[in-house]
């Protein structure tokens, strides 16, 4: 599934073909994404001036001149590209037209994906019920600490618990608490305030070099101009099971929790 690096890399990599542009006109293939497509609300982005594209936790969101915007989530498969081709690929859902010929294109085979327009003064819901990702939290440690430090569940489930922290996802989880030498396995209530500074800061640090390297390709994600990413050749720990640690001598380790994979060194990562 496409992480905020992958969301973010995506984001940077539409918005120069998009901000200042309009769309003028859509050809629609597949409704029927994860939540159906509204395209009664089209004529609020047709022809309107886009303003800004930004990122919200794993959310695009194309914003534009009347306040309406085009919300995206790229799901398990997803990936927007742009594209100057007429010819269309299989899972090519909604194509959104500017001018000279390019397009917008959302692609998601598995459709676990969506894409809402969202009219000026509306709520989404699946948006609002985000919590703040590393970057929005900047150096608030205490608020991390807090969320973590009344709570018998693992460190691991509460860094995948978005209306908490949102954007880490599975992969830079695990990569995160490597660096930061915490075990998935330990209780939020166990985590000192000298573990939350140092779990904001790796997990900036993490998201930092993975949007650089253009986020981690494991099978589906393509970044907008179709190019992987190749943050995967950097993974410490993250789908690493039985190679030795890159810190130790012992071997990593995959356990399950909460039907997730984790990945971690059992001789680094203390309980």
């Amino acid at each position: 599934m496409p992480e905020l690096p992958e969301v973010e890399t995506t984001k940077r990599g539409i918005e120069p073909h998009l901000v200042g542009k309009k769309f003028i006109g859509s050809t629609l293939r597949r409704l029927k994404l994860r939540i159906k497509f509204n395209k009664k609300e089209l004529e609020q982005i047709i022809n309107k001036k886009i303003v800004s594209v930004t990122r919200r936790a794993k959310y695009i969101l194309i914003n534009f001149s009347n306040n309406s915007t085009l919300l995206i989530h790229l799901g398990m498969t997803g990936t927007l590209r742009i594209s100057n081709s007429s010819k269309y690929l299989k899972h090519d859902h909604l194509i959104f037209h500017l001018v000279n010929k390019k397009s917008l294109i959302f692609n998601d085979a598995r459709r676990f994906g969506l894409a809402q327009i969202i009219l000026e003064g509306e709520k989404f819901n699946m948006l609002e019920n985000n919590g703040p990702d590393p970057f929005e939290l900047d150096k608030d440690w205490a608020y991390l600490y807090a969320k973590m430090s009344k709570s018998d569940a693992s460190i691991k489930s509460i860094l995948l618990n978005s209306k908490i922290i949102s954007g880490i996802g599975n992969i830079y989880a695990c990569e995160t608490l490597f660096e930061s030498n915490i075990s998935p396995l330990r209780p939020g209530k166990k985590i000192t305030e000298e573990d939350a500074k140092n779990l904001l800061k790796n997990s900036k640090a993490i998201l930092k070099k993975a949007i650089k390297a253009g986020g981690t390709t494991l099978k589906d994600y393509l970044s907008a101009d179709a190019k992987p990413g190749y943050f995967k050749i950097k993974l410490k720990v993250y789908d690493r099971e039985g190679q030795k640690c890159k810190k130790c001598s012992d071997s990593i380790m995959r356990i399950v929790q909460n039907n997730r994979s984790s990945f971690f060194c059992p001789s680094c990562q203390q309980s």
